[in-house]
């Protein structure tokens, strides 16, 4: 049976809770990623940041976002001043705290569980609650299509 260690991403990339807003949207737009986690002083996983916190960050009532590419402004000036504002604030007001984290041993099984029910596209991988990595959906296709199977 595979497990999250035959397909984890050995990639720390993370923030702190006192990172702006606006570093980490330039992290995740650098990285090509849809979101990251946000870790302590000791690397424990405290919480989880994507683009789509840092979208409703700006706009929480001001757009309707039915596609992800298409965003739908009620009004541009409300919107500038909103971007100069957010791209100050902190991770740590805006991040998702309730954060579903595996373990290297998780079973694979479990994984996609996880990711079909709860609609994640990476998860964090912990050991000894610290940060050793990310499991995500492309990771888990490759697998399925090289093994065919993840049992």
């Amino acid at each position: 049976m595979k497990k999250v260690k035959d397909f984890i991403t050995r990639d720390l990339t993370s923030v702190t809770g006192d990172t702006s807003l606006r570093e980490v949207a330039e992290l995740l737009s650098l990285r090509e990623l849809i979101g990251i986690p946000v870790v302590n002083q000791e690397n424990e996983v405290m919480g989880w940041i994507s683009e789509t916190d840092i979208i409703a960050s700006i706009f929480p009532e001001k757009v309707k976002i039915e596609n992800p590419d298409v965003i739908y402004l009620m009004n541009l000036s409300h919107v500038v001043k909103k971007l100069t504002q957010v791209g100050q604030a902190m991770v740590k007001d805006y991040m998702i705290k309730s954060v579903s984290c595996v373990k290297e041993d998780t079973p694979a099984s479990d994984v996609v569980e996880l990711m079909l029910h709860k609609d994640f596209k990476r998860v964090p991988v912990v050991r000894n609650k610290r940060l050793v990595g990310v499991v995500d959906r492309s990771s888990l296709s490759r697998i399925l299509l090289e093994k065919g199977s993840i049992d």
